[in-house]
């Protein structure tokens, strides 16, 4: 009886040990806003997705790209209350799922899909930068009033393309003062 409660107890911490996942791998649920005066939100929503390096080297036999891009199709949500273009797509105000696919040249897309809508946005890709142990998205302003650059880092690699908002864009006033009494 002995043996079988000892034996019992060396599977179940055994499997216990299987089971269990490392903390520092497990991805994390981030989110980032963008608030512009007058026009509303753009909204950023991910599963920051653990780094893994031998995974990735491998990321271009046609077997992983298949897997890459199933896993990488639905990381998150894109979100927003305006229009914008992000690399020279128009991408209505509205709700998306966002994701990503590659081929085996490294040409990298955001996608996005909703609305009956499936839009795939062309990012420029270098493998130069240092690396980071998880799926990381900056939207940072850029040198014109209606200009971001959308930038994705995910071990060495980073992606970025241009995000334009109209609502931004430089416009004339009307120089018309109202009349007063």
């Amino acid at each position: 009886m002995r043996r079988l409660i000892s034996s019992l107890i060396v599977v179940l911490f055994a499997a216990q040990m299987i089971f269990a996942h490392d903390p520092r791998t497990v991805a994390k649920n981030l989110s980032h806003t963008l608030a512009i005066e007058g026009a509303g939100k753009l909204s950023l929503s991910y599963k920051s997705l653990h780094y893994n390096e031998q995974g990735f080297s491998q990321r271009k036999t046609e077997r992983a790209l298949t897997n890459y891009n199933r896993l990488w199709k639905n990381i998150g949500k894109f979100d927003s209350e305006f229009d914008v273009t992000i690399g020279g797509v128009a991408v209505p105000k509205g709700s998306y799922t966002m994701g990503f696919n590659y081929d085996a040249n490294d040409n990298y897309k955001l996608m996005l899909s909703g609305g009956g809508k499936d839009l795939a946005i062309p990012m420029t890709t270098a493998m130069d930068g240092p690396s980071v142990n998880y799926l990381s998205f900056d939207v940072r302003p850029d040198n014109d009033t209606d200009t971001f650059t959308v930038e994705v880092r995910y071990g060495k690699l980073r992606t970025a393309a241009e995000m334009k908002v109209p609502y931004l864009a430089p416009h004339e006033h009307d120089a018309k003062k109202p009349s007063g009494k």
